[in-house]
This record gives C-alpha cells, sequence and structure tokens, in this order.
C-alpha cells in the first residue's frame, strides 16, 4: 500500500513538473524529470542570502525540505499587484502545512516596506534581490520559481493571475512529496 501511494504521488508530482518544463523556455521534460532521482543537493549552488524588511538575513537553503515559491515583485509592478492578494491566499492556505513562500523585491524605485506594511502580506520577502533575479534568469515581475523540496528548481515562469492552476498544483503536490520524503 505505502509502495503504491509513493507511485501514485511521484507520478502526480511528475506531471506537474513536465507541465512547468513545457512552460519554461530553458527545461527540458527529461531534464526535470531525471531529477526526481537525485539525492537533496543545497540548491544546486544557488543559496543565497538577503536580508527581510526586518534586518534578517534570509537563505534560501533553510527552506530545503519544504516546497518553496519565490515571487519576484516590484512596487510599481501593476501585474504584481493582481498576483500578491493570490499569494497572500495561497500562504494562509498551505504555510502551516509547510509550503514556504518567499517574496523577493528587484527593480525598487520606492519603499517596499511600506508597500508590504500597506498591503498587510503575511508572507516575508527579501529586499535588493536584483542579482538572485540573475540565478533565475528573471528578467522581469512577476516572476515565479517553483523549487522542490529537494531543492531543485522546477520551473521559472511569468504570469499575474494571482489563481493560476499551477500554484495550487505546486502546493499540493509539493507537500505531498515533503510528506513521502520524510518518512
Amino acid at each position: 500500500m505505502n509502495k503504491t501511494l509513493t507511485l501514485l504521488v511521484s507520478l502526480v508530482f511528475i506531471g506537474i513538473i513536465a507541465f512547468s518544463a513545457y512552460c519554461h523556455r530553458n527545461s527540458g521534460v527529461s531534464e526535470v524529470l531525471e531529477t526526481l532521482n537525485e539525492s537533496y543537493k543545497a540548491y544546486e549552488g544557488k543559496d543565497w542570502t538577503l536580508n527581510n524588511l526586518d534586518g534578517k538575513p534570509i537563505t534560501l537553503s533553510e527552506f530545503q525540505g519544504k516546497p518553496t515559491i519565490l515571487i519576484f515583485w516590484a512596487t510599481w509592478c501593476p501585474y504584481c499587484k493582481k498576483l500578491l492578494p493570490g499569494i497572500q491566499e495561497l500562504h494562509e492556505k498551505y504555510h502551516s502545512q509547510g509550503l514556504r513562500i518567499l517574496g523577493v523585491n528587484i527593480k525598487e524605485d520606492w519603499k517596499p516596506e511600506v508597500y508590504w506594511r500597506n498591503f498587510g502580506y503575511q508572507f516575508d520577502t527579501v529586499i535588493n534581490g536584483d542579482d538572485v533575479a540573475k540565478i533565475y534568469s528573471v528578467k522581469g515581475t512577476p516572476g515565479i520559481v517553483f523549487i522542490a523540496p529537494s531543492g531543485k528548481v522546477l520551473g521559472v515562469n511569468s504570469f499575474s493571475d494571482p489563481h493560476h492552476p499551477l500554484l495550487e498544483r505546486f502546493a499540493k503536490e509539493g507537500l505531498k512529496l515533503m510528506k513521502q520524503v520524510d518518512r
């Protein structure tokens, strides 16, 4: 029974990964699928540390073992203003189960701390993330990076739909995979 459940969860997660790979211009399906057999590694050498709005350093590898979504945003970005309320809803729904969402402020010309406080977002965000955006080839806002519990980058997308199906699917399947790994 446990092997059947693991196989089922793996197949569903493979479907999500394949779809993400299809959506991402630089990822082939076979390349992404191969990563399911890789052991944990520290974010493919892409570990980084930035300060959050309170000045506390946040390091990506702190999220190791958890499905993680990075949201690259800016205060002036109208598409971010549309997307972020949906990201907050996703955070409220899945954070207690293990999903991690981290905003990464880039290309900023105003005060991200004022913006964040005014909208009351509860998921954390870091500032001065322009160099981090280059790691993932994020060229604009909003940029969305999906990272598996293993630390493998599964896909990089750009959309503003706050209820885009990839968000919910990644949350559900990433949490299932996390629970399977924890066993």
